[in-house]
């Protein structure tokens, strides 16, 4: 049974091979033939049986020389389907075999539907498939270039990958993986070397094993391929994931046809980059290809978050820095070698290799910590970005690119960030900030300096408190501060030093503080960064700031042992390090606290002066921040301490009792020893500049003045070496140094010889008074206070057991007030100071016994000359006022006989004083006259006393009955009309009780000053009101609980009415008119809505707290002399009135500043917690606000808005969901307010109501809350209060607003979509200035076109048109239901031109994007379009032609009724306008949309070719532009002959002229066309011949027109081409052709007459069977040869064209046309007459033929020669022109048929006839004329002569040609001969030819 199968199967086979031979042969019958048999004999290859198999290999060899002929295809198809379905090898590879031979010989349309047969199951690899894949794959790039793509997302685009055979995802995964393996692939030499990222298989896979593979031209060309692949994979046919890689590839190409699609689709690819498997395939490819792939890749790996802790990163460093710089040399055990290939071919592609490899660790530093396991990675990564700046060369760059300038910038900026969060010990952190430090110190190139302070501010996270590095990072720290470095240094670090001490180390580091002040004051000329850091470190609230909770302050014992002890060991950056690493214990810095006393200051050694006293005072503020355990730090807390320490005696005194305390411990009180010590040694060292002394003594004194006397106890015995400041020339240093001499000499320890030498010594400076001058003069003034201060301080300090000496007889050493009277002001001001510090000590001035009385005596010289003063403003002689007063005996201050009293003078002199116009002296004087009346009593008096007191016999009582007194003048003067009094008086009463509210007296009266300050309240000076403000506070603080409550009620009453004593007037004014408005257009004091408010609440307290807490005048504030108040608020406990709450909160955004801060103030008093009250009360103040906002009163309005906006921002939606719409109806309401500050709060809240809805949206979009303000908002701006309303700015911010929404809305704008657009659609127009139409109605009809292509272009880019764009992303299928119905309308109503663009981008847009949902509508609006498109305006017609390419996209096939409109519209035009937006429809549509264009060519090329014959050139002009981008030529023409005739007739037929006119002339091209030749040949030619002709015979029977001989010019080459036709029809037809011809010749417009008269003689040559010339032509152009002038003939403008005769240029006068003209059209008749032979005559007999010539073209009578005609000299023009090259064609044309008429025989005569033919042409020649024109023109002439005498000798003429005459003596010859000569002819061409005509001529 086998056998038998074997011999059937053989049998079979050998039939096949019989029947192959035997028409091996013959092309047409071995073509069928092998389409049918050589499937089935491949596929018996895969026989069972090695002879059937061995047989078909036989026969494959031998057909393989029988398939050579070009003519012979395969039947590919069954070859490739039998390939598919088989699984023996033999068969697959025959199969392919013969696929790749006839795959070439196929056309496209057979060669496409392949692809999808290659593709589907490609990747099913089978054993016997494997070896044939590769040829396969190759079979598919062999078709790749004939696939034709569909359009990105089209409806072709989503079912490609069905179409093309790939829906298997694994055959597309493995298509695309090959297809990124050929965008890897190079051609290499040798061909099949190794290539990166690719192995040996993929190679031979993409080779075939053969080089020739990739030969382009006998193989594939690889660009190509490429180009194509990347296109391929962009298309639908793969995933994103598929085409990810080899989009990595292609975007990584050096071929920029491949880049830059790959780059797109790149870009496109939507892919998650945390997937490990991609990542991986990432880092993979990243390691085998070249650095342009290396770069992509890392660009990518940058947005991988996952990638960031995979052990890959370090091979990616590895990679890219250490193996790019390996050699083949130094490879070693560290850089495996590396293949050239690999590494960066140019310094630019490795910085950019470089530059992205520092972007992708950067990524990996900020976002891996979040990523576990990234510790070790990032340590890792640290190390080897040290090495890469070592490796540059550090500290210092060794020759450093600017590019490597900017990697190495990099490189430590990076370092920073993957550092702050890396694994690294303590001491590995320590050593990067030395490296970077060093570097920041040496490294010489600025742009390094940025990367390393960025390095340095990453890092600081890693020293937060608790570190536990302080000891060793202060040390590193201070020696880069201090500059201990060897070798050159750049740039000063200590800027970023003090940084870091400052971030990285905690308040309490006393070497972080060291470091500041040096910072500060460490360096003469130091930058003021630097001080600014240092000066923020020594602050504690800018840690105070950061911290929740409490700061450790540095402890003032060690920082003064520290800073002025030892010296601080040296610490040398370069040691440091090198101990850090080999873990040598560094130098220790703890301090030793041992009671001894310190040495003389060395740290201060190299510093700046300055750094002396800044530390002293940092201390000295540390230790009043110590003692002041409840001072509260915040901002400006070092001005509220000073006001503290100088003006609050409970600040005083706890200062003071924190420094006793300190006796308690023996070292606490050696080192206030010491710090008073270095405070003294600053005063008096010499290197200290003046600013330096007076600040250390202004710390001596602050300190000293609190210190215990014991921690004076040997300082006084120096009190002498302060002298010298005292003669100080500068005031400050004299005063501060008076003190601290007084406090020193004063001690009560102090021996009498010391005081004695200091009083003796200073004495002797007062006694030259009266003689110093300048600096002598300056001592004197120091003198009388260093005394001053000494006498006093004795005074105060001593005690019973002290040395007492006489004061009162050294104070007599000052001279009285009024003997310096004369001197100078500071001499003045010296002695008030020096007699208030005596009088306030109780050292009086008593007068000796020759002097007047006491009272006149002291009111003489003291009183007097100390008012004098005062009254000029003098605080200081105004304050020596009040202190006489206390120095005063008692019988000083008692009324004598007359009643009057020292004390009472002085009082009456301070009383008088209320005219002074500066306020701060009002101050001056309340405290004079407390200190007068209450003496000691006065707190401000006890602030006098700075040294530890040792008895009390100084203290002076207060006088009781004379404090009554004051308080009652006070109280009376309050009540004065006169302003000054009254504004006086109030401050008077003011610090009398804010000094002496202890006293029972002003106890007792506190109800009455209350009184007072409520009738101060009614004053129009603001300082008054604010004093009467902050004294009602005062009084309610000073009083007791009783007190209190009487107060309150008192209160109550004045404005309740049952005390009238206490009524403020209703007028009364505090803030500017109507800032407080009632409603009826009246205003009221704050105070008073103050009173009513807390009268609604029940607590009346309140009006204390918002009295206190509404003040706001700097006075309060700045002032030093009473500084900060310190009014606390008053909090109440009774529980507040809700009803209050709206209200209030209303009013702290009143426009007026001062009622905003006031209720502010209030509101944060009264509720402790603001949001849980306003979330209690939201509803009750939402609706008050929306009643207040459309109130009367515009600060209501105004309020109303900015509280609204307030309540609402940052609350969730659906808290205010029921009230959102009433919000934009009253913001936009009041948005049209008549006032402007109205108007801008409505804004403000429109802007926060909108700004809120954006947000939301943008961040949540789809859920509930976002919906529900869609819902409330859109309908309201969306209706006529919006977008509609007749108010501009109305209208305005709700569009603003709806493109906002429109940005962010996403799926929730679906519902309103198809209202939006609409809307924002007319708006368009709405919104478009009016000047712009304004100016359109004015300007010129060329100019309105360039403003319409502005607005248009304006359209585009408005942001309402973006706004349109963002609605129409959202769009689907039921949106699009409801969108294209209110579309369809708005398209038809529009009337802006704004409009109408946008319009047509909307329906642009939904055509693009959707056109599947777009498609069942889009047949309305295209028969829409066909209206719009005739749109008068020309932009938007050619928008509305744009929109109309893009709907035919969509339009289902049986709704395009496109083409037959288009053509309707045409033909049916009245005018070239709708012409011209035909045009612009048709040729937008061939651009925009190609391929559908070429699914309706049929009807749409006829068109084209037709119109681009119109007469309107813009017409002609797009349709020629549509015709050339989709014809094919001629050919074209002939396919669409019956289509093209068809609307020649319509044409021809239209009433329209201009359609006429376009039929015509495209009728003279088609024929043109068709006579060429190259359309079709043979019976079909002469079938487009017989059916064009009709037309073409109708379009010449036209009038003439212009361009009309474009339609005569192509008739000669008809009628040659219809030579069968014309012979087949009979004499019919050829007497209508010669009809036609002569019938146009004898047309009367001149200008067409030249043309006709040239096709006439054209006609002739065609019509060979005719002999027209003499019978014919002659007759009819024998009128046209005349040249002469007419003098009757008229002067017609005519369009001048380029003539041989005007030089190719036209003439500009009518008459030079005219000229021209009549010259053409006699050179037409001429040349008609000339040319115009029977050519057949012509061949058989030449001068038979040229006697006719002659004949016709001269005058004389038939048969006659003589002189020609044409050789008159009004011809000399016309001859070098024409005839000359004329002549010569009629002679070579007679010289063909020479040799027939040279065999018949000639009698004498016939030959003296022929001699007088050529006679005549000589004559024509202008022979004895040697300048004959232009080289061209005299070479003419020479091949006329050569021809003539050519034929003559020829056709044997005897007699001699050349001894012709041509002129009166002559001949031939001669004219030759001289012609001949080079020094008459300089052209060779020329003279050549004349040498030819000499040598026949002499034969």
């Amino acid at each position: 049974m086998a056998a038998s199968t074997e011999s059937r199967e053989l049998e079979l086979v050998e039939k096949v091979d019989f029947r192959i031979l035997a028409v091996a042969n013959n092309v047409a019958k071995l073509q069928p033939l092998l389409n049918t048999y050589l499937p089935p004999l491949l596929l018996k290859a895969g026989s069972e049986h090695a002879s059937v198999r061995d047989k078909v290999t036989q026969i494959c060899q031998r057909l393989k020389t029988f398939i050579q002929a070009p003519g012979i295809v395969l039947p590919v198809a069954a070859l490739l389907a039998q390939y598919k379905k088989s699984d023996a090898a033999l068969v697959m590879y025959f199969d392919l075999v013969f696929v790749q031979h006839s795959l070439a010989r196929l056309d496209v349309e057979d060669r496409r539907p392949l692809i999808p047969v290659v593709l589907r199951g490609i990747s099913a690899v089978s054993d016997t498939s494997a070896a044939t894949l590769p040829t396969l794959f190759n079979v598919f790039l062999r078709l790749l270039p004939d696939l034709k793509l569909p359009s990105r997302g089209s409806q072709g685009d989503a079912a490609f990958r069905k179409d093309i055979g790939l829906e298997d995802p694994k055959d597309a995964e493995f298509v695309a993986e090959r297809l990124g393996k050929l965008l890897l692939f190079r051609l290499n030499n040798p061909p099949l070397a190794k290539l990166p990222g690719l192995t040996e298989d993929d190679i031979r896979f993409l080779t075939l094993g053969k080089p020739e593979t990739w030969n382009p031209t006998s193989g594939l060309s690889l660009p190509l391929t490429r180009i194509k692949v990347t296109g391929f994979l962009a298309s639908g046919a793969f995933t994103d994931e598929e085409r990810f890689m080899p989009a990595v590839y292609a975007a990584a190409a050096s071929d920029s046809r491949v880049s830059g699609p790959g780059d797109d689709m790149l870009k496109r690819c939507v892919v998650s980059l945390e997937n490990i498997d991609l990542v991986n395939k990432l880092f993979r490819a990243h390691s085998k290809l070249p650095p342009p792939y290396r770069i992509r890749i890392l660009a990518l790996l940058t947005k991988s978050q996952v990638s960031t802790t995979l052990p890959q990163v370090l091979d990616v460093f590895e990679d890219n820095v250490n193996k790019q710089r390996a050699t083949p040399e130094s490879h070693g055990e560290q850089h495996a070698p590396v293949s050239q290939a690999l590494k960066a071919t140019s310094g630019l592609e490795l910085t950019k290799l470089h530059w992205a490899l520092f972007e992708y660790i950067n990524w990996i530093g900020r976002i891996g910590p979040s990523q576990p396991g990234y510790g070790p990675i990032g340590a890792q990564l640290v190390y080897k970005l040290q090495e890469f700046i070592n490796n540059q060369g550090f500290p210092v760059g060794e020759g450093l690119s600017r590019d490597d300038l900017s990697l190495r910038e990099r490189a430590y900026e990076t370092m920073g960030v993957v550092g702050r969060r890396s694994e690294l010990k303590p001491s590995e952190f320590l050593a990067i900030i030395w490296f970077l430090l060093m570097g920041l110190l040496k490294d010489p190139a600025p742009e390094v300096v940025v990367g390393i302070d960025s390095a340095l501010s990453s890092l600081v996270s890693v020293f937060k408190p608790g570190h536990g590095l302080d000891h060793l990072l202060g040390s590193l720290l201070e020696g880069f501060m201090l500059q201990q470095i060897s070798g050159p240094v750049v740039r000063s670090v200590r800027h970023a030093v003090t940084k870091y001490a400052n971030e990285c180390l905690p308040l309490s580091d006393i070497t972080a503080r060291w470091i500041d002040i040096v910072a500060i004051a460490g360096y003469e000329g130091e930058r003021s960064d630097v001080v600014e850091e240092g000066q923020k470190g020594l602050d504690p609230w800018t840690y105070h700031a950061h911290t929740d909770g409490s700061v450790a302050l540095p402890d003032w014992r060690a920082m003064t042992h520290a800073y002025f002890g030892d010296l601080r060991p040296p610490i040398q950056p370069e040691t440091w390090i090198s101990n850090l690493v080999n873990e040598v214990p560094q130098p220790t810095r703890d301090v030793d606290m041992d009671a001894r006393s310190l040495p003389q200051f060395p740290n201060f050694g190299p510093l700046s002066p300055r750094a002396f006293p800044v530390a002293l005072d940092y201390i000295k503020r540390i230790i009043f921040l110590t003692a002041l355990k409840d001072f509260k730090l915040e901002t400006g807390w070092e001005r509220r301490l000073e006001t503290l320490v100088y003006s609050d005696l409970a600040t005083r005194h706890a200062i003071r009792g924190y420094l006793v305390s300190t006796m308690e411990s023996a070292n606490d009180s050696q080192r206030l020893t010491d710090l008073i010590d270095i405070a003294f040694q600053g005063m008096v060292k010499e290197r200290n500049t003046d600013a330096a002394r007076q600040q250390c003594a202004q710390s001596f004194v602050d300190i000293a003045s609190f210190s215990p006397w014991l921690n004076l106890k040997w300082h006084w015995l120096r009190a002498g070496e302060l002298l010298f400041l005292v003669k100080s020339n500068k005031k400050e240093v004299r005063v501060i140094g008076a003190r601290a001499f007084g406090i020193l000499a004063g001690h009560r320890r102090n021996d009498p010889a010391s005081v004695a030498g200091y009083t003796s010594t200073l004495v002797q400076i007062i006694d030259t008074r009266e003689t110093a001058v300048g600096s002598e003069l300056n001592a004197v003034e120091g003198a009388f206070l260093a005394l001053a201060h000494m006498l006093s301080r004795h005074v105060y300090a001593r005690t019973d057991d002290s040395y007492v000496y006489d004061t009162t007889d050294w104070s007599r050493k000052f001279p009285t007030l009024d003997k310096v009277s004369s001197s100078s002001l500071s001499t003045q001001e010296a002695l008030f100071d020096a007699y208030s510090q005596l009088w306030t000590a109780g050292i009086g001035l008593v007068p000796g016994a020759d002097q007047e009385t006491t009272a006149v005596y002291i009111s003489k010289s003291f009183i007097d000359p100390l008012f004098v003063q005062a009254k000029k403003g003098n605080e200081k002689a105004t304050h020596a006022l009040g202190r006489l007063a206390i120095s005063l005996p008692p019988a000083a201050t008692e009324p004598d006989a007359d009643g009057n009293s020292i004390l009472q003078t002085i009082l009456d002199k301070l009383y008088s004083l209320y005219e002074i116009k500066q306020a701060d002296s009002h101050f001056t004087v309340g405290e004079a006259l407390a200190a007068a009346v209450a003496c000691w009593d006065a707190e401000v008096v006890q602030l006098t006393v700075d040294v530890e007191s040792g008895n009390d016999s100084y203290l002076t009582p207060k006088r009781s009955g004379h404090v009554t007194a004051v308080l009652e003048k006070l109280l009376a003067d309050c009540k004065s009309t006169k302003p000054s009094l009254l504004k006086a008086s109030g401050i008077w009463l003011f610090c009398f009780i804010q000094h002496c509210s202890h006293l029972p007296e002003v106890q007792a009266r506190l109800r009455e000053c209350q009184v007072a300050f409520m009738r101060l309240l009614s004053a129009r000076d603001e300082l008054v009101q604010e004093t009467a403000s902050r004294g009602l506070a005062l009084v309610y603080e000073k009083g007791d609980e009783g007190l209190k409550g009487e107060l309150v009620r008192d209160l109550v009453s004045a404005f309740t009415g049952s005390g009238p004593q206490l009524k403020v007037d209703q007028d009364t004014e505090l803030f500017e008119a109507g800032a407080l408005p009632t409603g009826e257009g009246k205003s009221v004091t704050s105070y008073k809505d103050i009173m009513s408010l807390a009268n609604e609440v029940g607590d009346q307290s309140l009006v204390y707290k918002f009295m206190s807490l509404a003040t706001n005048a700097a006075t309060w504030s700045t002032r030093s002399a009473f500084g900060r108040f310190g009014l606390s608020s008053i909090l109440s406990e009774s529980e507040v009135d809700p009803k209050l709450y709206p209200k209030l909160y209303r009013y702290r955004f009143d426009p007026n500043r001062n009622v905003q801060k006031s209720m502010n103030d209030i509101w944060k008093a009264l509720v402790k917690n603001s949001g849980a009250v306003l979330e209690e009360h939201f509803d009750a103040i939402m609706n008050d606000l929306l009643k207040s906002i459309l109130g009367k009163e515009w600060r209501v309005r105004e309020a109303s808005c900015a509280a609204i906006a307030d309540l609402i921002s940052g609350r969730p939606f659906g808290k205010y969901e029921a009230y959102y719409a009433k919000i934009w109806a009253a913001a936009l309401k009041v948005l049209d307010d008549v006032k402007t500050t109205v108007r801008n709060a409505a804004l403000n809240l429109c802007i926060s109501l909108s700004t809120t809805l954006v947000r939301q949206l943008e961040e949540s979009g789809t859920t509930a809350s976002a919906k529900a303000m869609m819902n409330e908002a859109l309908p309201f701006l969306l209706s006529d209060k919006g977008i509609e309303s007749s108010v501009e700015d109305v209208k305005l911010f709700s569009t603003m607003t709806i493109t906002k929404i429109a940005k962010s809305g996403g799926k929730s704008l679906r519902p309103y979509i198809p209202v939006m657009v609409p809307h924002l659609l007319g708006l368009l127009s709405t919104i478009e200035p009016e000047g712009i139409n304004y100016y359109y109605q004015r300007v010129a009809e060329d100019k309105r076109d360039q403003i319409d292509k502005l607005r248009s272009a304006i359209v585009s880019q408005s942001p309402i048109a973006e706004a349109i764009e963002d609605c129409l992303r959202s769009v689907d299928a039921d949106v699009m239901a409801k969108l294209c119905p209110k579309l369809e309308e708005t398209v038809k109503t529009a009337i802006g031109m704004p409009s109408k663009i946008g319009c047509s981008r909307v329906l642009t847009t939904l055509a693009i994007r959707h056109g599947a949902d777009f498609a069942p509508y889009s047949s309305r609006f295209l028969q829409q379009m066909l209206k719009h498109i005739l749109d008068k305006n020309d932009e938007v017609s050619k928008a509305y032609a744009r929109a109309t390419a893009y709907i035919i996209r969509v339009v289902p096939p049986e709704g395009t009724r496109f083409p037959p409109q288009i053509i309707k519209l045409y033909f049916g035009a009245e005018g070239e306008a709708q012409r011209q937006k035909v045009a612009d429809a048709v040729l937008a549509l061939s651009k925009i949309s190609p391929d559908h264009f070429s699914a309706l060519e049929n009807e749409l090329l006829p068109l084209a070719y037709v119109a681009k014959h119109d007469t309107d050139e813009y017409v002609q002009k797009e349709f020629e532009e549509v015709w050339n981008k989709h014809a094919g030529g001629v050919f074209t023409v002939h396919r669409y002959t019956a289509e093209i005739v068809e609307l020649l007739l319509k044409a021809l037929d239209s009433p329209q002229w201009a359609l006429k006119h376009a039929g015509a002339l495209a009728t003279g091209s088609f024929a043109a066309a068709v006579s060429s030749g190259k359309t079709v040949s043979g019976a079909s030619a002469v079938a487009v011949l017989e059916t064009i002709w009709p037309v073409y015979d109708r379009a010449l029977a036209l009038k003439t027109f212009p361009d009309k001989e474009k339609l005569l010019e192509p008739f000669p080459d008809f009628v040659r081409a219809s030579k069968p036709l014309w012979e087949k029809k009979g004499a019919a037809l050829g007497d209508q052709l010669k009809k036609v011809a002569l019938r146009e010749a004898k047309r009367n417009n001149d200008e067409y007459r030249p043309h006709a008269l040239r096709c006439l003689w054209k006609f002739a040559a065609a019509r060979d069977d005719l002999d027209m010339l003499l019978s014919d032509i002659a007759p009819l152009v024998r009128p046209h040869m005349d040249v002469s002038e007419d003098p009757d003939a008229m002067d017609v403008d005519r369009p001048t064209k380029k003539s041989k005769l005007s030089g190719g240029g036209g003439s500009s006068s009518s008459s030079s046309s005219n000229s021209n003209l009549k010259t053409e059209t006699a050179w037409a008749a001429i040349e008609a007459a000339a040319r115009g032979y029977n050519r057949a005559k012509m061949a058989a007999d030449p001068f038979a033929a040229l006697a006719d010539v002659v004949a016709a073209v001269d005058t004389k009578k038939p048969g006659e020669i003589g002189a020609p005609f044409i050789a008159g000299p009004e011809f000399d023009a016309i001859r070098p022109a024409f005839w000359y090259e004329c002549a010569a064609e009629i002679f070579d044309d007679a010289a063909k048929g020479a040799a027939a008429a040279a065999a018949v025989a000639v009698a004498a005569e016939g030959q003296q006839q022929r001699r007088e033919i050529l006679a005549w042409f000589f004559a024509t020649l202008d022979l004895p004329r040697a300048d004959t024109g232009t080289e061209h023109q005299r070479l003419a002439r020479a091949k006329a002569v050569l021809a003539v005498a050519g034929l003559g000798l020829g056709l044997g003429v005897s007699g001699g040609l050349g001894q012709v005459r041509v002129g009166e003596q002559e001949t031939v010859a001669d004219c030759v001969a001289r012609v001949s000569d080079p020094s008459v002819e300089r052209s060779a061409d020329v003279l050549r030819v004349w040498k030819d005509c000499a040598a026949k001529l002499l034969l």
